[in-house]
């Protein structure tokens, strides 16, 4: 290989980035420990993001479906619009979708938690009225038990309790619990201060995505070659539309499997069927586990009422369950997001194996990515050759 001047370039690139690389691997605990405070710094912005993409869903339909003006309807082009007043009429109608967007998701959170929270209050409140009642079965079946088996009876009379050390211990608890609620305050004020943050970055983003969708073209075209900035643009927009499929799709069926565990749960005549439909819809945006998570904390409140109903339920969330993981959710967020539903099986086993329920979530949308991709490269590179159609 001749060295030229460009040859020497890429040598001089590539032993700095092994160099960078061989630094990161002795130093991996160092690094890692700086990336998460970095994330942990950016994280308001991250989740900004994320709100931003959520909302951004509603305000496309309000925007696009409830208002549009009739002049969009029927616009002609010889008419001469006022810019100004265009730009501003615009503006308004922007901040009102956003506004009305974040109502809107503010009231389906506020709907499931007035079906829910009721229910667990009630249950609470039964469970610490009917105190008495279970220290006095306790009592008694204590009482029971070292009469029937004196060894027992012998053996607690014979412990000894060091009150001292039993006072140390309590002091040493009770400190160690005030320490955990101080910091766990101080967490708490810090999350809602980062969550007000993340919702105000969410709104600037909503209200210019325009010229930031503008900047950031701009940006890829200035610092990559046209081909590769294509790509860019390209996989961005699947991941877009590979997101919002999901989410959509997620939608469509927490509310199937949220409505089934409601009327399955009339027919047999098991308590708490509403507030227990609401929390599966709701526990259903976590794939194919969410629905267990929603059954696990409906058999609490129910068990309170009715062991044998509660027994019941579990079967019955159990069958579900199996229903939604190999039936509902292949086919309805697969269909939602053009992929088979054998890789959608195949994107959440994966997903959930290496980063468990994040990776769940975010495991589809990566697939579906990558899986238009190679199937668009495949078609390709068939129409390359020739070949129209393979059987």
């Amino acid at each position: 290989m001749k060295l030229d001047k460009e040859n020497t370039k890429q040598i001089i690139k590539i032993i700095i980035i092994a160099v960078i690389l061989i630094a990161i691997v002795l130093n991996i605990g160092t690094v890692w420990s700086g990336i998460k405070l970095f994330l942990d710094i950016l994280s308001p912005f991250i989740w900004g993001l994320a709100i931003a993409f959520i909302l951004n869903i509603f305000m496309i339909f309000y925007e696009n479906k409830v208002f549009v003006s009739k002049k969009n309807k029927h616009s002609n082009s010889k008419e001469k619009i006022n810019i100004k007043v265009e730009s501003k009429r615009k503006r308004r109608k922007r901040t009102f979708c956003i506004l009305l967007s974040i109502i809107t998701i503010v009231a389906i959170i506020a709907i499931i938690m007035v079906l829910i929270l009721p229910e667990f209050y009630e249950v609470i409140k039964n469970l610490i009225s009917n105190i008495p009642s279970y220290l006095e079965d306790l009592k008694d079946f204590a009482i029971d038990t070292t009469q029937r088996v004196p060894e027992l009876n012998n053996f607690i009379q014979n412990i000894n309790i060091d009150t001292d050390a039993l006072r140390e211990g309590i002091m040493n608890l009770s400190k160690d619990v005030l320490d955990v609620t101080i910091n766990q305050a101080t967490g708490l004020f810090s999350n809602i201060v980062n969550f007000f943050i993340a919702v105000i970055f969410a709104v600037y983003i909503l209200a210019n995505k325009e010229q930031l969708k503008i900047q950031a073209k701009k940006f890829i075209y200035a610092n990559f070659n046209k081909e590769k900035a294509d790509d860019i643009i390209k996989v961005s927009r699947l991941s877009r539309d590979s997101f919002r499929n999901f989410i959509t799709g997620q939608a469509k069926e927490a509310v199937i499997l949220g409505t089934l565990c409601a009327i399955g749960m009339f027919i047999l005549n098991i308590p708490y069927a509403l507030p227990i439909g609401a929390l599966t819809a709701l526990t259903a945006f976590i794939p194919i586990v969410g629905a267990f998570i929603g059954g696990f904390v409906g058999a609490v409140l129910i068990v309170v009422v009715s062991p044998i109903k509660a027994l019941i339920f579990i079967i019955f969330i159990i069958v579900l369950q199996q229903i939604e993981g190999n039936l509902i959710y292949p086919h309805v967020v697969g269909k939602n997001m053009g992929l088979p539903g054998i890789w959608v099986l195949v994107a959440i086993t994966i997903g959930g194996s290496l980063f468990g329920i994040i990776g769940m979530i975010v495991g589809l949308p990566i697939v579906a990515v990558i899986y238009s991709i190679v199937s668009e490269n495949i078609d390709k590179k068939l129409k390359e050759k020739n070949i129209e159609k393979i059987s």
